[in-house]
C-alpha cells in the first residue's frame, strides 16, 4: 500500500503545489489589500478550491492512467484492486485538502482575528475540505470508466453542475415558517446526499448527522468506483 501511494505521490504531487499557490496566493493577496471584507475573501478562496480541487485531482486519478495504457498494467500485478483505488483515493483527498488547509493558516497569519474569530475561519475552511472531499467521492465514481482524461474532465463538470443546480433547487425548496426559522421541504434522503449541505443546510439538518450520512455515501461510492474499475478491467482484457 506505500509503495502504491508513493507511486500515486511522484506523479501527482504537482498539483498539491499548484493547489496551494494558487489559493494562498489569492487568500494572501485578497487579505492583504482588504479591498472586500475578510470573510468574503475566505468564501471566496473556498470556493476557489471546491470548484477546482475536485475536478483537477478525479480527472487525473484512474482515466489519466487508462488513457496512457498504465491501468491494465497495474491491475495486473499481483495486488488487490481495491489497495490500488484505495491509494488514489488517499492521495486524492490529500489533493482536494490540503490545499484548503494551507489557504486557512495563510488566512489565520493574515486575518489575525481582526473581522472575524479564528474559530469562525477554521470553520469557513473546514466546511470547504468537507464538501470538496464530498465532490471527490462523486467524481472519483463518475470517472472510473472514463477512457481519457478529457473526457472525465467534462464529466467532473457536469456532476458539479448538476449538484450546483440540484442545491439551488433545495434551498428553492427552503420556506419560511409561521414561527420565523427555515423549515426544509425538500426530500430528506436528497438532501442528505447533496454534497453542499454543509454550506446550505435545512434548519433542521444536525451538522453531525449530516457528515455521518455524507461519511455513508462516501463509502458507497467508493464501493461503486470500485466495481466500475474492476468492470472496466475485465472489459479492456476482452
Amino acid at each position: 500500500m506505500r509503495q502504491l501511494i508513493w507511486k500515486e505521490w511522484h506523479e501527482q504531487r504537482w498539483k498539491l503545489g499548484f493547489g496551494c499557490v494558487v489559493l494562498c496566493a489569492f487568500a494572501l493577496i485578497g487579505l492583504r489589500t482588504r479591498a472586500v471584507p475578510d470573510e468574503s475573501i475566505m468564501v471566496g478562496t473556498c470556493a476557489l478550491g471546491v470548484l477546482l480541487l475536485p475536478i483537477l485531482t478525479a480527472a487525473g486519478l484512474i482515466p489519466a492512467e487508462r488513457g496512457e495504457g498504465t491501468l491494465r498494467t497495474l491491475l495486473a500485478l499481483p495486488v488487490a484492486p481495491w489497495k490500488v483505488l484505495a491509494a488514489k483515493a488517499i492521495l486524492g483527498a490529500m489533493l482536494c485538502a490540503g490545499p484548503i488547509l494551507a489557504a486557512a493558516i495563510v488566512s489565520l497569519l493574515m486575518a489575525r482575528g481582526r473581522e472575524i474569530s479564528n474559530g469562525a475561519t477554521w470553520e469557513i475552511y473546514g466546511r470547504a475540505v468537507a464538501v470538496a472531499l464530498f465532490l471527490f467521492a462523486w467524481m472519483l465514481w463518475s470517472t472510473a470508466r472514463s477512457p481519457s482524461e478529457g473526457r472525465a474532465a467534462a464529466l467532473c463538470v457536469g456532476v458539479l453542475i448538476l449538484w450546483l443546480l440540484a442545491t439551488r433547487g433545495l434551498v428553492a425548496e427552503t420556506h419560511p415558517a409561521r414561527n420565523g426559522m427555515a423549515e426544509s421541504h425538500a426530500p430528506f434522503m436528497l438532501w442528505a446526499i447533496c454534497p453542499f449541505v454543509l454550506v446550505f443546510p435545512p434548519a433542521d439538518f444536525a451538522p453531525m448527522e449530516a457528515l455521518a450520512l455524507q461519511a455513508v455515501t462516501v463509502a458507497v461510492l467508493w464501493l461503486f468506483a470500485l466495481r466500475a474499475l474492476k468492470f472496466g478491467a475485465m472489459e479492456e482484457q476482452s
